[in-house]
C-alpha cells in the first residue's frame, strides 16, 4: 500500500488530519481523496493522472475507469467541498435561535469544516480557477449563494449595513477563515476558537 493510500486509512498511524472521518467506500472515493491531497500539496497543474494512480496503487490509465479526465476529478473535489460547506450551513441555520446565533453558527460551522478538511477547502479556494468556464460558473454561483446567506443574516444583526457593506465584511470573514485554517498549525488546540473570534470581530468591524 502506498503512503497516500495509508494516509486515507483511519486505522493507520500515518493518516493525515485532513483525511475523511470514514474510510472511502470504493475505489472512486479513494482516488478522489488522494487527488485532493496531491492538488493541495503540488497544485492542480503539477499533478498528473499517473501521480494520482501511483498514490492509490493503480496505473494512471486505470483512473479513467472512474473519471473521464483530471478536470473531472477537480470538479468533483470542488463539488464535494461545496456540499460539505452547504451541509454545515444548513445545520447552523436549523439550530440558531436568532440572527446573531445563526451568524455565529455559520462562522463556527465553516471554521470546523475548514480545519477538519483543510486540504479540501484549500483546493476549493485556490484550484477552482483551473476549471473550464462552463464548469466553474455553477460553482461560482453556489459560492455566491452561500455567502449571500451570511450577508442576509449580518444585515439582520446590523440593520444599517448596505448590501455592499455586508458583502465586504462577509468576504473578509470567509477569506480569513479559509486562509488561516488551511495554512496555520493547530499546535495548542485553540486555533478554532481563535479563528471564530477573529471572524466574528471582522463581521462586527465598523465600515464606511
Amino acid at each position: 500500500m502506498s503512503a497516500a493510500a495509508r494516509a486515507l486509512d483511519p486505522d493507520s498511524p500515518t493518516r493525515r488530519p485532513d483525511s475523511p472521518t470514514r474510510r472511502p467506500s470504493n475505489r472512486r472515493e479513494l482516488i478522489l481523496e488522494a487527488a485532493i491531497e496531491l492538488f493541495h500539496q503540488r497544485g492542480y497543474p503539477a499533478t498528473g493522472v499517473d501521480d494520482i494512480g501511483k498514490a492509490v496503487d493503480v496505473s494512471g490509465p486505470a483512473i479513467y475507469r472512474h473519471f473521464s479526465s483530471k478536470e473531472e476529478i477537480l470538479l468533483e473535489a470542488i463539488q464535494l467541498a461545496a456540499d460539505e460547506v452547504h451541509e454545515a450551513n444548513l445545520t447552523a441555520r436549523a439550530t440558531g435561535d436568532d440572527p446573531t446565533s445563526v451568524l455565529e453558527g455559520y462562522v463556527r460551522a465553516y471554521a470546523r469544516v475548514a480545519l477538519e478538511r483543510s486540504a479540501l477547502i484549500s483546493v476549493w479556494t485556490s484550484e477552482a480557477r483551473h476549471l473550464s468556464s462552463d464548469r466553474r460558473s455553477p460553482m461560482t454561483r453556489r459560492l455566491r449563494a452561500w455567502s449571500t446567506e451570511w450577508s442576509d443574516e449580518i444585515r439582520k444583526v446590523r440593520p444599517p449595513l448596505s448590501a455592499d457593506q455586508a458583502r465586504i465584511l462577509v468576504t473578509g470573514a470567509i477569506g480569513m477563515i479559509s486562509i488561516t485554517a488551511t495554512t496555520e498549525r493547530n499546535t495548542d488546540g485553540l486555533l478554532e476558537d481563535r479563528i471564530i473570534s477573529m471572524a466574528m470581530a471582522t463581521l462586527a468591524a465598523p465600515i464606511n
